[in-house]
């Protein structure tokens, strides 16, 4: 599914005037147009013929009413199939009715399954090159580091941008050189990914090329961002994003900023201080799919107004997302397994799994903590989740690994960490 470089350049303008001049106010047409959105969706449309209030949307009642929800006419069960098989053979570009379909755990062990319609990538797009990327005449090479290739960051490319996709699959000594080859100018991956990388680079004593570094995914600590300035030597900006939208980039501050000009985000403050919440989102921009007070399990940390001259709410600390990587030694050699990997897996093998936490206790043991639905199926779910992590560890040449039940129930509010790795940070 191709993307007009004029609908690309038609979104990157009007968001970058909507940031300049509207900071964090949704505009009359925006919200004109996202009622007639909302009228060609079954399920909101009877909401305002009858004047109801919007529910509250967490992923659960999402998908249970995803067919009348959406309004492009796509059926659930053809969604999860083609995002299951896009998993299984790691080819994403196959779509539905020119819709691109994507399977997400976010951080709720359930399954959710998201459209993205070729106007929506456009505005991705725009706004990734407004608020992240950046415009410049100049060509720039652009290095990105993901579990599979990303048909968004594909279309961002032109005449002045050049993508090298870098599997997370192959060792990282592998890409160095490739890395330096290419000379990137600027490096898109997850935390632990870009942390490798910088330490690969410290010890090879090798001089970076990169004059941004684009953290996603998964939560950039401060200690962690320091240290990748002082070898890359220029700005780490962080991107906010789930597969439900773009919710968040670094100014020229270093600041964490929330898309208030196209995103409505209600706090669903957790303390009595009203510094940590939930965000309810609702999407102006999203019409395949709306997205209408679509609640969160992220905990954010509000920070202080900006000096960089936007209203829009600072984020000064995401909890959760902050996975581990799995280590094992083989032949002498440490094999690396980044979480995003073990997540997958865990959300192929069951749609009945809530919550769930995979623990290395040791270097040939892996804890399951599984919440699903029907306690009586839980046998049977345990040996599906087996089954798909040890079909990922062969990927790897990892086998003989031992699998036991975890008693302890997961902390409701310290849930997010469900890749641990307790036996080794390091080989």
């Amino acid at each position: 599914m191709k993307i007009s470089k004029l609908s690309v350049l038609l979104y990157f303008i009007k968001l970058r005037f909507s940031r300049v001049f509207r900071s964090n106010k949704i505009s009359k047409s925006m919200r004109k147009n996202w009622i007639k959105t909302l009228s060609s969706s079954p399920y909101y449309s009877d909401l305002l013929k009858n004047n109801q209030k919007f529910p509250t949307m967490k992923k659960k009642l999402f998908m249970e009413f995803f067919d009348s929800i959406n309004t492009v006419g796509i059926k659930k069960e053809e969604a999860l199939k083609l995002a299951f098989e896009s998993e299984k053979t790691r080819d994403f570009s196959p779509s539905i009715k020119n819709i691109s379909i994507g399977l997400s755990s976010g951080t709720s062990g359930n399954r959710g399954v998201f459209l993205t319609s070729k106007i929506e990538k456009a505005i991705w797009v725009g706004a990734i090159l407004d608020r992240v990327i950046g415009f410049s005449l100049k060509k720039r090479k652009v290095a990105f580091f993901l579990r599979a290739n990303n048909n968004l960051y594909q279309a961002v490319k032109s005449g002045l941008l050049s993508f090298t996709f870098f599997d997370l699959k192959t060792p990282i000594e592998e890409h160095i050189k490739k890395l330096m080859d290419i000379k990137a100018d600027i490096l898109i991956g997850q935390p632990s990914v870009l942390l490798a990388i910088a330490k690969s680079y410290q010890l090879a004593d090798i001089k970076p090329t990169f004059n941004k570094i684009i953290s996603v995914a998964e939560v950039l600590e401060d200690d962690h961002k320091e240290f990748l300035k002082s070898i890359f030597n220029c700005p780490i900006n962080q991107v906010y994003q789930c597969t439900e939208g773009f919710l968040g980039y670094t100014c020229k501050k270093g600041q964490l900023h929330l898309n208030e000009d196209f995103l409505e985000i209600k706090k669903k403050y957790l303390d009595s201080n009203k510094t940590r919440f939930h965000p309810i989102i609702t999407d102006y921009l999203r019409s395949s799919q709306p997205i209408v007070r679509y609640e969160l399990n992220d905990i954010l940390h509000e920070g202080p107004v900006c000096s960089c001259g936007s209203k829009s709410t600072v984020i000064s600390k995401i909890e959760g997302r902050s996975d581990d990587i799995f280590r094992f030694l083989k032949n002498g050699n440490e094999i690396i397994i980044y979480p995003d990997f073990i997540r997958r897996a865990v959300i192929l093998a069951s749609d009945q799994i809530l919550n769930y936490s995979v623990t290395l206790i040791d270097k040939q043991i892996i804890s399951l903590y599984l919440d699903v639905e029907k306690t009586s199926e839980l046998p049977e779910i345990f040996k599906s989740v087996k089954f798909e992590i040890e079909k990922l560890l062969s990927e790897f040449d990892i086998a003989n690994i031992d699998f036991v039940k975890a008693n302890k129930k997961l902390d409701q509010l310290n849930k997010f960490t469900r890749i641990k790795n307790e036996y080794s940070k390091s080989i």
